[in-house]
């Protein structure tokens, strides 16, 4: 059985950029929010824009986890997803967690908020995702005895190269420097949620992202509140954040 990578984050925090490098490196079966068939087109607990399901894709918890555990056999697996998906089912399946190197991806809410409002207007505190990212990132720790990896997206788009030799250092697997850049263009992997990734389609490379929110905290106060409930949870996992190396321009 080979292994098995989860990166796992909240939405709007450079995840599908972190993801993309994945699908460029060519030597893992990319899975792209497996679960979210799981929260939202099988259990149905929110509303989403952008949904064009698969009719053919999983929808159970334990159909979505067969159908990547099966991919294992044939080459080594990234999947990346967001714990409100399916927390009360990762949280009662210890050997799932325990069965791959889990990692975390974070941005400051400050700007994560904002991003979101502006690809999901009617978001809702459901689907903001901190707390349940903070919560696997504790039953992990507890679980394992050890810290899992910790990125923030700040250091990703500032320290890229850096920081992508630092994850792939931690979870045991060869850098390619050359799958920091990429063609532009959407990839298979994103046909469900095509557009809430239109910024990494159009890229070229991992970067910062783009600022051009629909909103702001004045025009729209109650993102203002949805961001301070999100700080704390970003706060403990930032403390254990890995800090890459300053990179030397040349």
């Amino acid at each position: 059985m080979h292994r098995s990578l989860a990166l796992w984050s909240h939405p709007r925090s450079m995840s599908t950029a972190l993801e993309r490098s994945f699908i460029e490196r060519g030597d893992f079966k990319v899975f792209h929010e497996a679960f979210a068939y799981v929260f939202f087109m099988h259990e149905e607990r929110a509303a989403i824009p952008h949904k064009n399901a698969d009719p053919d894709h999983p929808l159970t918890y334990p159909d979505v986890k067969r159908m990547m555990e099966s991919a294992r056999r044939d080459q080594p697996v990234f999947h990346k997803d967001f714990p409100y998906h399916c927390l009360d089912h990762l949280l009662d399946d210890p050997a799932y967690l325990l069965g791959q190197v889990n990692t975390f991806l974070i941005r400051d809410p400050e700007e994560a908020v904002l991003s979101h409002a502006t690809v999901h207007p009617e978001l809702t505190r459901e689907v903001l995702g901190y707390e349940q990212l903070a919560k696997t990132f504790d039953f992990v720790r507890e679980l394992t005895g050890t810290v899992p990896l910790v990125i923030n997206a700040a250091d990703l788009a500032a320290r890229p190269e850096a920081t992508i030799e630092a994850y792939c250092k931690h979870a045991g697997i060869p850098f390619l420097p050359e799958a920091l850049n990429w063609s532009e263009g959407e990839q298979p992997e994103w046909t469900t949620w095509s557009g809430w990734h239109t910024d990494v389609a159009a890229s070229s490379g991992l970067r910062a992202p783009q600022r051009n929110y629909r909103f702001s905290y004045e025009t729209r106060p109650d993102l203002r509140e949805f961001e301070r409930y999100c700080r704390p949870f970003y706060e403990h996992l930032d403390q254990y954040r890995l800090r890459p190396a300053e990179e030397v321009v040349i």
